[in-house]
């Protein structure tokens, strides 16, 4: 697999990159002019109460209802990889912007009320998604390294082969070896959990490495051909043990991405519904 998990973040050249950084560079500079001219002033307004701090309020919350708006579009299936790749690169860089322009926006004036809440809202939605960009850049590229030229898929696919080749060559021995072999099959648990770091797999017996323990054992008693078809059978569920760790490894790895997203997703809504009421108290008291 030769994927560029990291393209996103280079899309078109650092587009969304260049952009922030000159909508930062225009409204900081805005925002410098603007609080010498109006704070220099006895008893001047709280700076999201002036023109400027309207203005720098309005683009963070376009800003902030548009990104969250990727949570949607992201999910439409027919939306084209390139076209993708852009809306997660502008959601990665205009989300560090926005950050930075609200704390314009509140002229960096803290207080116990609901605007602050709403800042603090940001700040976490916006930690929380440098984290889980991290995770989403360093887990595939770990995931691709791991599995090789191995897919998903075909991984699933070679299991399965493992398992006729085995029953067919444990059919000769003994019930427990056909037993091993039936429970491996049967029984191995592969699908990844959210607390799987939580809940150690060891606690939990894999039957596929419990046949590899007893098959080395069971093959070194037997003679002649079934001591042959024994090894046979070892080496395939040596194999089978292989491609599984594979896939636990892959779909542990997506788990951490899912454990992310039960905490990016509720801040998310959260930070919606609080702007939400931010705006209606702004004109409300306006």
């Amino acid at each position: 697999m030769s994927i560029r998990h990291q393209s996103f973040l280079k899309f078109k050249r650092y587009r969304y990159l260049k952009l922030s950084f000159v909508l930062l560079l225009v409204l900081g500079a805005s925002y410098i002019w603007h609080r010498n001219v109006y704070f220099a002033t006895p008893g001047g307004l709280g700076y999201g109460g002036t023109p400027m701090g309207y203005t720098l309020g309005a683009i963070a919350s376009v800003l902030i209802v548009w990104l969250l708006w990727l949570g949607i579009r992201k999910r439409r299936y027919r939306a084209s990889h390139s076209s993708l790749q852009g809306w997660v690169s502008a959601h990665v860089y205009l989300g560090l912007a926005t950050l930075v322009i609200a704390f314009l926006h509140s002229g960096f004036e803290m207080g116990l009320n609901l605007h602050t809440l709403t800042l603090f809202l940001l700040s976490i939605v916006v930690i929380s998604g440098i984290y889980g960009v991290l995770n989403y850049v360093r887990v595939p590229t770990a995931m691709t390294e791991k599995m090789g030229d191995d897919s998903l898929k075909s991984l699933l696919g070679q299991i399965q082969t493992i398992d006729l080749q085995a029953r067919k060559a444990a059919l000769p021995l003994s019930d427990e070896v056909n037993a091993l072999v039936l429970a491996a099959a049967r029984d191995t648990r592969m699908t990844g959990s959210l607390f799987d770091e939580v809940l150690p797999r060891s606690l939990r017996p894999c039957p596929t490495q419990i046949a590899v323990e007893r098959m080395q054992v069971l093959a070194g008693k037997l003679t002649d051909e079934k001591a042959r078809l024994a090894r046979e059978v070892f080496t395939l569920m040596v194999s089978r043990l292989a491609a599984v760790q594979s896939v636990r490894r892959e779909l542990q790895s997506l788990a951490q991405l899912r454990r992310w997203l039960l905490w990016h997703v509720p801040m998310s809504v959260a930070l919606l519904f609080a702007l939400m009421a931010h705006i209606v108290a702004v004109f409300t008291y306006w």
